[in-house]
């Protein structure tokens, strides 16, 4: 890169006005999109399924989807009044 050329980097928003309740604050916050019960019920049953033998590779698939629904995180604006969840982009 030359010494003119610049790079601008957008600014990083921690808070913004809530549109829907017209008096809260939006801020930055992580979710959990799937729920955490079904990632140990895939978890468990997959697991059971590579110990028994019995259909190896739809527990194998099971554990994966299990872990991934247990880890996954999700970033979005969260109102302090109203509760509104809003996905970040």
């Amino acid at each position: 890169m030359s010494e003119k050329e610049e790079t601008t980097v957008a600014p990083v928003v921690e808070s913004v006005h809530c549109r829907l309740c017209d008096g809260g604050t939006m801020r930055r916050a992580l979710i959990k999109p799937y729920n955490l019960n079904v990632g140990i019920v895939l978890i468990v049953a997959g697991l059971l399924c590579l110990a028994t033998g019995v259909l190896a590779f739809l527990g194998l698939l099971a554990v994966l989807f299990g872990i991934y629904f247990v880890w996954a995180k999700k970033d979005v604006w969260l109102c302090d009044k109203c509760g509104a969840i809003v996905e970040r982009i």
